[in-house]
């Protein structure tokens, strides 16, 4: 059984408690307009161009065998034909400054397991674990099952970090062997949901009320992009799914930030850009919870 990562993270803070092992697979049934990983939305390995690293050698073209590199004297004249590139990683692998790189690595739950292990004195001493994110993990369901009863045995604390957006079955995968949940909430109205993600709010409802009727420990994460969500209708119903659902630890409120913009330009597509909320913008979503005193101790700002 193999599964695609984009990425591996040693000694993350920000992704479960303590510090962890982040691994992020790689597509997403969903395509946010938002993404601060576009590089995780297709399942398959991708080329990825990085032009300020670029020594305009004319490598790359000299092994490309569809033509995809075009590399003309004088600086930054290369250009590259994303829509022709078969994904082979020649280029990538004769480019002396790494500015090709493929992205996507096949691994096995054990070859996982293994990385895992170095950093078990890490999650000992600072109550980590490992965390399973995306990209969407509900994509990888059995394999990500199956891994995460191997960190089980081993009793490293397990979190997964999804959007929802999947079937019961492959959520109902992951119950057993994971401890914390890290559920994106991002937008709270169908209409918006396809505008915005490309995908209904059905199953993610769905699936978040499985998880709380589960009892499983759960995190709300939510992205608020001004302009989009950041309105009484969103935060009422953050409010309502804390009251509802008690399984809900805190609600983290994630402000906008505009890195997916150039890792989108890095694989050849474009990414719509947001304003990024300032501190008064934050300080005032904050102030609004504020007025209700049974969500203050649930909400923060991550």
């Amino acid at each position: 059984m193999h599964a695609t990562l984009i990425d591996i993270q040693r000694a993350g803070a920000h992704d479960g408690p303590g510090l962890r092992t982040v691994f992020f697979f790689k597509g997403c049934p969903l395509h946010c307009k938002w993404c601060h990983n576009p590089e995780a939305q297709d399942a398959r390995p991708q080329l990825s161009f990085h032009r300020e690293s670029c020594m305009d050698c004319g490598r790359c073209a000299a092994v490309c065998p569809v033509q995809a590199h075009t590399v003309i004297g004088g600086q930054h004249r290369h250009a590259v034909s994303f829509d022709r590139c078969i994904r082979c990683g020649r280029c990538a692998g004769v480019c002396p400054s790494r500015a090709l790189k493929l992205i996507g690595a096949s691994y096995t739950p054990e070859e996982l397991l293994k990385i895992a292990r170095r950093d078990l004195p890490f999650y000992e001493q600072s109550g980590g674990g490992v965390t399973l994110s995306g990209g969407e993990v509900l994509l990888w369901a059995d394999f990500a099952a199956e891994f995460l009863a191997r960190c089980r045995a081993e009793g490293i604390h397990t979190c997964v970090e999804t959007s929802g957006f999947g079937t019961t079955d492959a959520m109902e995968k992951l119950l057993p062997d994971t401890d914390l949940f890290y559920f994106d909430w991002k937008i709270s109205s169908e209409e918006k949901a396809m505008e915005y993600l490309g995908g209904s709010l059905a199953p993610i409802k769905r699936n978040l009320r499985l998880l709380g009727q589960a009892q499983k420990n759960i995190v709300l994460r939510c992205p608020i992009i001004p302009g989009v969500n950041d309105d009484d209708e969103h935060f009422e119903t953050i409010l309502h799914l804390l009251a509802e659902l008690p399984a809900i630890q805190k609600a983290q409120l994630l402000p906008y930030h505009d890195f997916g913009i150039g890792k989108a330009g890095n694989i050849g597509t474009a990414q719509t850009a947001f304003p990024v909320p300032t501190q008064t913008e934050i300080d005032r979503w904050l102030a609004w919870f504020g007025e209700y005193a049974e969500a203050r101790a649930k909400i923060e700002i991550d």
